[in-house]
């Protein structure tokens, strides 16, 4: 008896035990805290990747290169995958924007031409050089020569330079170069030029580019040659003298910078989202070094369809098939 009584004592004072605990249920084990996750842009347009469609180098892989650091950029403020496309020759750039293959195209103004006739494509910026977003076709003569100068006021036509030139080699740059061809090619026209070989002069080529024709009027393999301007300083770095050995004589009208533009049916508000990404970009010291290695762009502004309707007129009065010129093989 005395053992149960015991153990009802030992009972008694386990119940009084756990009543003075209140019989709460263990404290729950705090949840570890989670790290705050970083942002991402939303994608609403349900793309999988961008892609970035650059014009001809000979030097593609090298365009690449360059550019990835933008494309990553790129790809982390959209919060969609944007990768690369470099063409084989201007045409490919533009085809590639028409059959979707390239989302969005560095595009030269002829290029951006041919790409909005066929394909509705729309300039959404022009670079800017120089504080600048225009720029000019110049012709350069060996100072040696003594060609005049043209005074555009007096001589819109240039007539007393186009006639010390008379039977002399000239160099284009390329069909598909806008300050390189269509505007000088135009220039001369109205001024009365005939232009084919034999004609005004007694022959005339392709450089393949600008570097080139500035070589070849320095070397004395042509007597002039049209590129964009101050493209003598592509040669200081070969000819310390090149300024000195070479001077220019003409320019022609003004002509818009070259674009970034994207196809037709891109979203408009993705299209927005790529202008302010770009402009960004191109204020970080980052984008300012990219851009001025890839084609010597110090900015970005907004583009316009309006810009580049000069570039359409004067192929409409060069009478050119643009997209044969783009695709006519070099002389």
């Amino acid at each position: 008896m005395r053992f149960k009584r015991l153990s009802a004592g030992l009972l008694a004072v386990l119940l009084v035990v756990l009543a003075g605990c209140g019989g709460s249920k263990p404290a729950a084990t705090p949840a570890p805290k989670e790290e705050p996750k970083q942002e991402k842009p939303a994608n609403p347009w349900g793309i999988e990747k961008l892609v970035i469609g650059f014009v001809p180098s000979s030097d593609a892989a090298g365009i690449e290169t360059k550019v990835q650091p933008m494309s990553d950029y790129l790809s982390k403020e959209l919060g969609v995958p944007v990768t690369t496309f470099v063409g084989t020759n201007f045409v490919g750039v533009v085809e590639a924007m028409g059959s979707k293959q390239v989302d969005i195209g560095f595009l030269n103004p002829l290029s951006y031409v041919l790409a909005h006739n066929d394909y509705g494509v729309k300039p959404i910026l022009k670079s800017v050089r120089k504080g600048s977003f225009r720029y000019r076709a110049q012709l350069t003569v060996r100072a040696e020569d003594k060609i005049p100068k043209c005074d555009a006021k007096k001589d819109p036509t240039c007539k007393e330079t186009f006639a010390a030139l008379k039977g002399k080699k000239l160099a284009f740059v390329d069909p598909a170069s806008t300050s390189g061809y269509l505007y000088p090619a135009s220039f001369m026209k109205n001024a009365g030029i005939n232009i084919e070989k034999g004609q005004h002069f007694s022959d005339t080529t392709f450089a393949g580019s600008h570097d080139n024709a500035i070589k070849a009027v320095y070397n004395k393999t042509v007597d002039a040659s049209w590129t964009f301007e101050d493209a003598r300083a592509r040669g200081s770095k070969e000819f310390a003298d090149v300024n000195q050995k070479l001077e220019v004589v003409a320019y022609t009208d003004w002509i818009p910078n070259d674009t970034v533009s994207v196809r037709k049916d891109l979203p408009q508000d993705l299209a927005v989202k790529l202008q302010v990404a770009f402009m960004n970009y191109a204020s970080t010291p980052e984008g300012k070094k990219v851009l001025q290695d890839l084609y010597e762009i110090d900015n970005f502004a907004q583009g316009r369809p309006a810009d580049y309707q000069p570039v359409i007129d004067m192929a409409k009065n060069m009478g050119i098939d643009v997209k044969a010129e783009l695709t006519k093989p070099k002389k």
